[in-house]
């Protein structure tokens, strides 16, 4: 399953995030504390090869990136779906 550290561990190396990452509360916009597109992008491949998932199109939203709740079930919903 997706830790909530692995997911902050990434923010951190690709998401423009590393000096504010762990004083984030799970609901803190991450776009609102230095996330941009390039960075999400970034953090969705990351999280692709981490976790070995694939994220379809339609779930690939600056809503799904935009808080570490919404990635990680993002993230758990997408293993869940491939071990399926």
């Amino acid at each position: 399953m997706a830790s909530a550290q692995e997911i902050r561990t990434i923010l951190a190396q690709h998401g423009g995030l590393a000096r504010t990452i762990d004083r984030l509360s799970d609901d803190d916009c991450l776009f609102d504390n230095g996330l941009d597109s390039f960075g999400a992008v970034q953090v969705m491949m990351d999280l692709e090869e981490h976790f070995g998932v694939e994220f379809p199109e339609h779930l690939l939203s600056r809503d799904s990136f935009s808080t570490l709740r919404n990635i990680q079930a993002l993230v758990a919903g997408q293993v869940l779906r491939q071990a399926a």
